[in-house]
């Protein structure tokens, strides 16, 4: 075990955690809005990180920490706070932050930015400096640095020396060998303190979890998280002829030692278990979107592929019951269209087998048309889209997101345009509420070519709209423009608020900034730039000239994220899962549609974590977070989503420690056994989870010695 190094912080240097409402006065001065009960926690828990860190209020040192919070709980804003104190706090400290991604590296520094001006209010004595965070930059480290760069960065051979080392998303370091794993082995010893930041604890492999434990010098917890692990690999795989009582009883043993084992090391919120919270969230809601039994003939081209392949494939192990098959017909065409190619290669009756599966394939596809399923979801979106919400859509495979953004993109109808005031004018109106006199010259063109793409037909229907259409907001446009409210809501921000939000998010980050750079040129590479089409998809575009509006052709999805997170442009989003972690998508979305399913429960929270964030649309409209399962009944996919909504119930209970599972193993009587257990177990252990939330500075003093509780 690696010694321990003193911090030599002094808790008076986090006295301003101990008064949110300042902190929250001054953000909202600077134009963030905070919510009070969500800071107070986070608050709260990054003064307790600073404590246990340090060996504060008769606490002793630790090593490192894991900070466990539920998706969506701020783990960045506290993160952030701690490194600010760690930073500041004089003696030439400094800190280093490893991000998974670009994305993540560029939130990060945003996240560190928006402290500065409340941090320089409420705890001077810090001196906060902009200056002071050096993203991107492997380097060394000047006094009072915070660096962010990418997880990638870990492996080379620059020494990651620094005084706290925060790992973003540290599950992604999946395997022993990975390049990630060994170089995080490598470089913890040359930081003196470690905090890893992982919302899914026990959804990780055991092994996984062991590596962080060891990494913040926990190892005294392996052994009762090891035999939670354990635990939880035999609800999945062993004998469901047991007694469900005494494998439930077994479960909260295990759960409930391991919970106290990690205790002093692990600091985690569900967010379930903050009733104080819960309008800043959003409630959420069940959303029922009828999809009809499978027809005969969708039935049979489902089986008559399977026995396609199994003949065209003559043992060769080629994937046959593919889930893309249930879900869509996209991927069933293009196997069509390659078993047609190969057959020719095939000998007798192989060859003759597949022709006729081939030929009456190809008259059932004729008279099924549209995928039932796919139909389904477009009207229900069509419906949503009537009432002025926005759509998010989840996909696992790229040929089912192409295929449904497609249906979408014809069959929703084009946003309706209104009388309303010329380009020109909302040009000039948008140019006066827009106004920034500082700007140099690149900067007033990137401006310039943001107002043309406000003043589109899609942008400029939208806010019409929201304006209520009326001669009054016509007398005055840019007056109406900074008085009216987003999307019509009047608990939003203000129009000209939110455009200027976006702006700033398009101009300070790297690939927007270049997409805006370019577009000054061609304007329809910002999405909603084309004409009236109300849908945008992240993924892999399809080869078809008439669908290549829809698709965001690069590979840096910040334009599309910043603006579907903005009340103008694509009111529906087509995603794969690449966009399932790490991402806001909250501020102006309440409904997701998991249209297909990743077989991981933790995809599928994860994905719910895109919308059910402090601050979330849901939260502002006081309406609650809809998320919709649709299920294709007659096939496998109703079967997964069958299974999937009773694992993703059980995910806080279990700490995470929901297991992946593949459908065409799982048998029915198995999983009710599961469940049952689970049900019995959840009675005894909804309370223990609460062991490892943040304490508060109240409860320290009543216990730690009167001479620790001194500044």
């Amino acid at each position: 075990m690696l010694p321990i190094e003193p911090l030599n912080l002094r808790a008076q240097q986090w006295q301003f955690l101990s008064n949110s409402d300042a902190y929250i006065k001054a953000s909202a001065d600077g134009g963030r809005v905070l919510a009070a009960d969500s800071t107070r926690r986070q608050f709260d828990t990054a003064a307790d990180i600073l404590v246990r860190l340090n060996g504060s209020l008769g606490e002793r040192a630790r090593r490192g920490l894991l900070l466990a919070d539920d998706v969506g709980l701020g783990k960045t804003a506290v993160a952030a706070l701690v490194a600010w104190v760690v930073a500041s706090a004089g003696e030439g400290r400094s800190v280093r932050i490893l991000a998974p991604n670009d994305v993540m590296v560029r939130r990060w520094e945003a996240e560190l930015l928006d402290h500065v001006l409340p941090m320089g209010r409420c705890a001077p004595h810090l001196d906060v400096r902009e200056s002071r965070v050096k993203a991107r930059k492997v380097e060394r480290l000047t006094t009072g640095s915070i660096q962010v760069v990418k997880h990638s960065y870990a492996s080379s051979d620059f020494n990651l020396g620094c005084d706290l080392l925060i790992v973003d998303e540290a599950h992604r370091a999946k395997g022993d060998q990975t390049c990630f794993s060994k170089a995080l082995k490598r470089q913890r010893k040359h930081a003196k303190r470690i905090l890893i930041l992982t919302a899914t604890p026990f959804s990780i492999r055991i092994d996984e979890l062991q590596r962080m434990l060891s990494l913040i010098g926990a190892e005294e917890a392996s052994s009762p998280v090891r035999a939670f692990s354990r635990t939880l690999d035999d609800l999945y795989s062993g004998n469901t002829t047991r007694n469900p009582e005494v494998v439930a009883e077994r479960l909260v043993g295990r759960a409930k030692a391991a919970i106290e084992a990690m205790a002093p090391f692990v600091i985690r919120h569900g967010v379930d278990d903050l009733p104080d919270e819960q309008h800043s969230f959003g409630t959420r809601e069940d959303w029922s979107i009828p999809v009809p039994q499978a027809s005969p003939s969708e039935e049979e081209l489902i089986l008559r592929m399977d026995r396609a392949l199994r003949v065209a494939s003559q043992g060769a192990g080629r994937a046959r019951n593919d889930p893309r098959f249930h879900v869509g017909w996209r991927h069933y065409d293009a196997e069509s269209e390659r078993l047609g190619r190969d057959r020719i290669q095939l000998g007798e009756p192989a060859k003759s087998i597949v022709g006729n599966h081939l030929s009456a394939m190809g008259r059932l596809r004729r008279e099924v048309g549209i995928h039932s399923k796919v139909a389904a979801v477009t009207r229900e979106v069509k419906e949503v889209l009537q009432s002025g919400e926005k759509v998010l859509l989840f996909c696992h495979h790229h040929a089912t997101a192409q295929e449904l953004a497609a249906s979408l993109h014809s069959n929703l109808p084009a946003i309706t345009k209104h009388p309303a005031p010329a380009p020109k004018i909302w040009e000039s109106a948008w140019n006066e509420a827009l106004d920034r006199e500082s700007e140099d010259a690149v900067g007033q063109e990137l401006r310039r070519t943001f107002i043309r793409w406000l003043c589109g037909d899609l942008v400029r229907t939208q806010t019409w709209a929201w304006l209520g259409a009326s001669p009054s907001a016509m007398s005055d446009l840019a007056h109406s423009i900074t008085t009216g409210r987003a999307r019509g809501c009047d608990n939003a921000e203000y129009i000209g608020e939110a455009a200027m939000r976006l702006y700033d998010a398009l101009v300070h980050s790297r690939s927007s900034r270049e997409v805006l750079k370019r577009s000054a040129e061609r304007l329809d590479l910002l999405p909603g730039a084309n004409g009236t089409s109300r849908v945008l998809a992240v993924c892999e575009p399809s080869e078809s000239k008439k669908e290549a509006l829809i698709f965001v052709h690069n590979r840096q999805p910040d334009t599309a994220i910043s603006v579907f997170n903005s009340p103008f442009g694509p009111d529906v989003l087509v995603v794969t899962d690449k966009l399932s972690e790490g991402i806001d998508l909250h501020r102006y979305c309440r409904h997701l549609i998991h249209y297909e399913l990743d077989p991981s429960p933790i995809r599928t929270v994860q994905r719910n974590g895109r919308l059910r964030r402090v601050n979330s649309w849901a939260a502002v409209t006081e309406k609650g977070i809809r998320y919709a399962y649709p299920a294709f009944r007659g096939t496998r996919d109703h079967r997964v989503v069958q299974i999937m909504k009773k694992r993703i119930d059980s995910f806080s209970l279990l700490l995470g420690g929901v297991q992946d599972f593949d459908i065409d193993q799982v048998i029915h009587s198995d999983e009710q056994w599961r469940n049952e257990v689970i049900r019995i177990a959840k009675k005894r252990l909804t309370s223990s989870a609460t062991i490892l939330r943040a304490k508060r500075s109240t409860e320290y003093a009543r216990t730690a010695p009167v001479e620790s509780l001194a500044p």
